[in-house]
């Protein structure tokens, strides 16, 4: 095996992948299309022709979002490596938010799906917007027939008249090479600024941890508007002149043909989430050989803690190893590793740090006694240079070069770390990180809603999701405030229940009591679970499938199916599977749930 290689900047990167004998080489392949070295190459020179021309220097912040995960990636990698700020949107992003976001980032271009371009009425916001359309099939059959290319519209035509040129030679490594915006309420979102030194640095790092050579072979379906998705993936895959595979979108009704493109694709490593780990446990015990036509070397699981006994499940059922890797945002993605080797490696840590240092402290800043818990401190050349426009909140968490994660940690005697809770109120859900002000935000601005507290509650599947309790000054529903939730947040931030109440549990000061409103919560869970057995089993079996979709009850029906459900997604699919074993008090088997695609079905799967 040879050595990964060390690149220190984006033009090192750009000036390897020049070389001949890369130009053929698949460097990302997806479900639509395979790009290769030289497209890479074209398309970064394309781009660097396309900033002259419209006048966007080094430094200038660009907007980019597409559902084409090809060109999300082509697009975001060109515009790192000529100097500019990426801001990648996640196109699931509501109408609302991006507007905001794209307000708040005040950009000189904008790089975004027609579709979306209107869905946002991005015409009236900051920046030239340029829109990227992909060719319609009747276009491209028409140009087939006639024997020459559909022609280009956009983004794609534009790119046809400029003149080509190679990137800077080189880019401040202070300079950003990207703006991420993570959880936060929807007025004040918090955008992590992620320099050029910082980047490279942490690639060369994840390289050299996870052993990646010129024979690596890369599967990362995560969603690339993440670090994970995006820096464990495209990035990678380019800093290694490497193939990173997105051959389909992960869904629980595609693990079968997941297993199958790991042993059919050779691939050598497997990047995750918790989440995803447990649906494969429970729904893919029929190719426990999967991982073992030769190839495959390691499993990275991200975005959120592995717990112990899912760890040793999967590394005993599939029979890999597996590298649990921790960090934030602010830290790229992550310099705390648990694995690949022994020493480190033991299930249910978090191991320990690679080219970076940690501290444990108490409230007042001092290290703490060997073995006692306190908040996790991280340094290095990984660490976000700050929160966009936002100093204030850059100076609470960056203090003397040291990072305050807001995790709490304890070192053990052979200097392991172990996460054992958080200072900061931020839910997890399946790697998703989640602002239970942003959702209490959101619920107080429906007109019936006097108050409301947000929080995060255990899940099996998720490890979190998101409750809350809402006082409200005129009749009102938890269907009506879940549809009002879903018109304003991204499907995975709704919460999975609401329960209305008299008033809030408030302690003397007048603070909302957390703990108090997670017991309240629960009084109402058991005070629910006494159902009259005469009780209509299909509107039971309704209700639970319109909490588990953030929909109305009364928008669904027995026959309704995935197709004219919008959010019956992959993760609503496992939220509704998951509501209905514990409404009913049954256990669902693997061929049940694959097979659950009418809620007719759940009907006869739970009836006693």
């Amino acid at each position: 095996m040879t050595v990964a290689r060390t690149m220190s900047s984006s033009s090192d990167c750009y000036r390897a992948i020049c070389d001949g004998a890369h130009a053929g080489k698949p460097w990302l392949v997806t479900e639509r299309r395979t790009v290769d070295f030289a497209e890479l190459r074209g398309r970064i020179k394309s781009i660097a022709g396309l900033l002259r021309t419209l006048d966007v220097g080094i430094g200038e912040r660009v907007v980019i979002a597409s559902s084409d995960d090809a060109e999300t990636s082509l697009l975001f990698v060109a515009l790192v490596c000529n100097g500019v700020t990426v801001v990648n949107l996640d196109p699931e992003t509501s109408a609302e938010r991006a507007r905001s976001l794209i307000q708040r980032a005040d950009p000189r271009l904008l790089l975004l799906d027609r579709e979306l371009a209107a869905k946002w009425s991005a015409a009236a916001l900051p920046g030239q917007l340029v829109e990227i359309v992909a060719q319609a099939s009747s276009r491209k059959l028409l140009g087939k027939l006639l024997g020459k290319p559909a022609p280009a519209e956009g983004l794609h035509a534009l790119l046809t008249t400029v003149q080509p040129q190679p990137p800077p030679d080189a880019v401040d490594p202070e300079s950003l090479a990207y703006i991420l915006f993570t959880s936060g309420t929807t007025d004040q979102p918090k955008g992590v600024c992620i320099s050029h030194r910082a980047l490279f640095a942490h690639l060369a790092t994840l390289s050299r941890r996870f052993g990646y050579d010129a024979t690596s072979r890369i599967l990362n379906t995560l969603m690339l508007s993440h670090t994970d998705g995006m820096t464990q993936g495209p990035m990678i895959a380019f800093y290694n002149a490497i193939t990173i595979y997105r051959p389909l979108r992960f869904d629980v009704t595609r693990i079968e043909a997941m297993l199958d493109a790991i042993y059919q694709l050779r691939i050598t490593h497997m990047v995750a989430v918790p989440t995803m780990l447990s649906l494969i446990v429970r729904l893919g015990l029929e190719q426990r050989d999967a991982f073992q036509g030769g190839d495959f070397q390691l499993l990275v699981s991200c975005a959120a803690q592995l717990e112990k006994n899912l760890w040793e499940e999967f590394a005993t059922t599939f029979r890999v190893p597996i590298v649990n890797l921790y960090g934030l945002t602010e830290t790229v993605t992550g310099g705390v590793f648990a694995g690949p080797d022994a020493a480190s490696g033991v299930a249910g840590s978090i191991g320990m740090p690679m080219d970076c240092e940690l501290r444990i402290v108490d409230d007042a800043g001092c290290d703490v006694a060997p073995g006692a818990p306190g908040e996790l401190l991280m340094r290095g050349d990984l660490l976000m240079s700050g929160y966009f426009g936002d100093p204030e909140l850059t100076s609470s968490v960056l203090r003397d070069g040291w990072l305050h994660t807001g995790d709490l940690a304890r070192r053990d005697a052979a200097g392991l770390y172990w996460i054992v809770g958080r200072v900061k109120n931020i839910v997890i859900r399946g790697g998703y990180n989640i602002s239970p002000e942003e959702i209490a935000n959101v619920l107080q601005r429906h007109p019936r809603v006097r108050e409301a507290v947000a929080f995060g509650v255990p899940d099996p599947v998720w490890g979190e999701t998101v409750a809350a309790l809402v006082a409200v000054e005129l009749p009102c529903d938890a269907e009506q405030l879940r549809a009002h939730c879903a018109s304003l947040l991204e499907a995975w931030k709704v919460p999975t229940r609401i329960e209305i109440v008299d008033a809030l549990p408030r302690g003397r000061s007048g603070k909302v009591m957390i703990e108090a409103a997670r017991a309240m919560l629960g009084d109402a869970v058991a005070a629910s679970e006494g159902h009259d057995p005469a009780a209509d089993l299909a509107e039971r079996v309704l209700k639970v499938a319109a909490a588990s979709f953030k929909t109305e009850r009364g928008k669904l029906g027995l026959h309704s199916t995935p197709e004219d459900v919008p959010g019956w997604d992959s993760l609503a699919h496992m939220q509704l599977v998951g509501a209905l074993e514990k409404e009913f008090g049954v256990q669902l088997h693997a061929r049940d749930i694959m097979a659950l695609d009418r809620l007719d079905k759940a009907l006869k799967m739970v009836c006693p």
